[in-house]
This record gives C-alpha cells, structure tokens and sequence, in this order.
C-alpha cells in the first residue's frame, strides 16, 4: 500500500509544456469534475501500480500537471479544465492512497488585465 500527500503542491512558477505531436496518450483512467457551487476542481486518477515516489503533481494557476515515470520514462498530463473567468486558488491538496491520486484545487475569480494608459 502507497499511501502519501504531496506537501509540495504549491503554485509552481512555470511548466514546460511539451508540444501535442510529442505527446504519449495518458493511458491512466482520469476523471474530472468542477463543483461550481464550491468553487474547486477535483480530480481523481488510477495510477496503480506506480509507487509514490515515481508522481508528481504541479499546478499553476490555470493547468494541473500530472506525471508518472515508468520504466525509465516519463508519461504526462497536462489539464487546462477551467473556463476563461477562473484560475486555481491557494486552496490545494493532492494525496496518494492505493493507487489512487486524489487532487482538489481550489478556484477564484481570475483577475482581469488592467487596461493600458492611451
């Protein structure tokens, strides 16, 4: 049994992103729900049988990156599932337990760009 948190999920400054002609489907079943009336995000994906310490989990403000290394490789998802008006918040917890990574964010209003001086 794996069973951990990720303490780390905090906002990370930048993601690389790999363009989609590079991409390896994300053979994990994955499963995505908003609650609006909550204002959080959460997903859930069955990655057994990968120990603990072969996922990460990032989030910015507007993606969620989730990577799982595999026999000397590394295969990921990159999930930009809020609508233009919202961004992840500071509200955010993934745990690890029986194969199953469990991540909840928190979302808030996404700040508007101030319009530029004539």
């Amino acid at each position: 049994m794996h069973a951990g948190t990720f303490p780390a999920l905090a906002e990370t400054a930048s993601m690389s992103a790999t363009p989609p002609s590079e991409t390896a489907p994300f053979p994990f079943p994955t499963q995505v729900v908003y609650d609006g009336p909550a204002d959080r995000l959460r997903v859930a994906v069955d990655l057994a049988p990968a120990p603990l310490d072969d996922v990460t989990v990032e989030a910015d403000s507007r993606r969620l990156r989730i990577a799982v290394e595999r026999g000397g490789a590394v295969t990921e998802r990159t999930l930009t599932p809020l609508p233009p008006g919202l961004a992840f918040g500071d509200e955010r917890q993934a745990i690890y337990n029986n194969g199953v990574l469990s991540v909840s964010l928190g979302t808030r209003p996404r700040p508007r760009p101030r319009p530029r001086g004539r």
